[in-house]
């Protein structure tokens, strides 16, 4: 009895531990890897995402503001060549953008003329002996050329025009044939070339003469002013003051 009651006790025993291990078992997780969480269910953190950095906005770029350009420089004696102003010389003083002129008639009456170059333009007013004035703009469209319109009470379309004469201009182009030239207000010319020769002649509107063997030779400048064309065939260049 008591070897029944052993045996019994002993099929409880290995009976009850096989539930245990049983359980056990159930309890570890399905599949390979993790844990399991007992208790109350957690909410799963949201990934963070980046705040988008903000581009700058591209500005529309600024128009380049169109320069003037420098100023042209007028200093020094010029010829008017008509257009109805009348025959005469004009010496322009220049300090930076400012002018000051004295105007110099063939008929003996004398002028002034006062402006401000902006770029290569001169905006002016003048008057003069006989009680007339004006004002009006003079263009440096090359070199030696200026020329533009004027007005006043009695003229609204006047025009003016004027030529560098005086200066040094190269025989046939060449620098080492070099005339120096100058003029008065009545247009008598004055020459002397590279050898000190001495000629005279005279300037008639936009026409130069120079006194022959053989009677007066003419030249015409070429609309630029940088040229002289004689009627005997040869030419004079410029070559600057």
């Amino acid at each position: 009895m008591k070897q029944i009651s052993s045996h019994l006790l002993l099929f409880i025993l290995l009976g009850t531990m096989f539930v245990i291990a049983s359980i056990n078992a159930y309890a570890q997780p399905q599949g390979g890897g993790g844990t399991i969480t007992t208790g109350a269910a957690t909410t799963p953190a949201k990934p963070k995402t980046k705040t988008p950095t903000k581009k700058p906005v591209n500005k529309p770029a600024t128009a380049a503001r169109s320069s003037p350009g420098p100023i042209a420089t007028i200093d020094g004696k010029w010829w008017t060549t008509g257009n109805g102003f009348g025959d005469s010389e004009v010496v322009f003083t220049q300090s930076g953008s400012l002018v000051n002129g004295t105007i110099r008639y063939a008929d003996g009456r004398t002028g002034t003329v006062t402006g401000k170059m902006i770029s290569k333009r001169l905006q002016h007013t003048w008057t003069n002996s006989s009680g007339e004035s004006g004002s009006g703009w003079l263009e440096l469209s090359w070199s030696n050329f200026l020329g533009g319109p004027w007005r006043n009470q009695k003229v609204r379309d006047g025009s003016w025009t004027l030529r560098r004469i005086e200066g040094n201009w190269c025989f046939g182009g060449s620098r080492s044939r070099i005339r120096s030239v100058t003029h008065d207000a009545q247009g008598r010319l004055m020459m002397v070339t590279e050898d000190g020769t001495r000629e005279s002649g005279r300037l008639e509107g936009p026409w130069v003469f120079l006194r022959g063997d053989f009677g007066d030779i003419r030249g015409e400048t070429v609309y630029k002013g940088t040229r002289v064309n004689w009627s005997t065939g040869f030419f004079w260049t410029w070559c600057g003051r």
